[in-house]
């Protein structure tokens, strides 16, 4: 597996894909600190900004693995490798492998430039300890954004196909992590108006909408199970599961990757 791994890395520091991915992560990642001390000053702290990658990491890796990966079926790289000797297992942990070291990349280049210019701007964060942890998290959930894509794009024998089915797959998952928080959102209560002896008076009512405590939990789980649900707790401050996110981290990285090694070791590649 080593030689397999050098050849992408090989690949990886010749890709003009790569680069100019990693320079539209860097701008962006100054970009954001940057815009917010233009509107607010410093009435915005660095933590308010600081998780924006989350947000954009999984759209990223749908286009740019889709890209990378899917031109080793055109070129034939991959009947190339096997022919080499090389297992099918190896090659797919390979390029696994090279996927998460691309995400994680991306993701410290664009904290890097966010540290470098939102410090100076807008001070240093407020709460550093939880942003570690969050910070950790959102590492894992590049990775497992990693093993989702990977799963599909190594089945997938056609580049603009999987393309198209990453980039459709980011959606779904994205509409699914957002209408789960907007439920578990929703608040217990929500103001009525209306005209009282011509006075206009406003009560509150109960939302029949709202998730009781007993109630929440199998939302939270799959939402915590939802990489893009991870990466909005992370944007909104408001990780307080942070041992059930890594475990859900850890169980759908396991998961997916078995799944797609297994589908990948019957996959016909004539």
């Amino acid at each position: 597996m080593t030689n397999l791994l050098s050849a992408n890395l090989f690949r990886l520091r010749r890709s003009r894909l790569f680069w100019l991915s990693l320079l539209l992560t860097a701008a962006a990642g100054a970009w954001q600190p940057l815009q917010t001390w233009l509107e607010y000053q410093r009435k915005f702290p660095l933590d308010a900004v600081f998780f924006v990658y989350a947000m954009l990491i999984g759209l990223l890796l749908s286009v740019f693995l889709s890209l990378f990966f899917g031109a080793e079926y055109s070129d034939g790289t991959i009947r190339n490798k096997l022919a080499a000797g090389h297992t099918r297992v190896s090659v797919y942990l390979a390029n696994l492998i090279t996927a998460v070291f691309a995400a994680l990349t991306f993701c410290s280049v664009y904290i890097l430039c966010t540290l470098a210019v939102g410090v100076p701007l807008l001070g240093g964060p407020k709460a550093p300890g939880p942003l570690l942890t969050s910070l950790a998290l959102s590492l894992l959930m590049a990775a497992v954004w990693c093993a989702i894509f990977t799963a599909l794009i190594m089945n997938c024998s056609r580049k603009a196909a999987s393309a198209v089915c990453c980039m459709l797959l980011f959606l779904l998952i994205f509409g699914t992590a957002l209408t789960i928080y907007q439920i578990l959102d929703a608040p217990e209560f929500y103001p009525s108006f209306g005209l009282v002896d011509g006075e206009m008076v406003s009560e509150m009512m109960r939302n029949p909408s709202y998730l009781q405590p007993e109630e929440r939990w199998p939302y939270e789980l799959l939402l915590d199970l939802n990489p893009q649900g991870q990466a909005v707790q992370f944007t909104d401050g408001s990780v307080t599961r942070p041992l059930q996110m890594l475990l859900c981290s850890v169980g759908v990285f396991a998961v997916t990757t078995a799944v797609g090694a297994a589908l990948f070791r019957r996959k016909d590649l004539k």
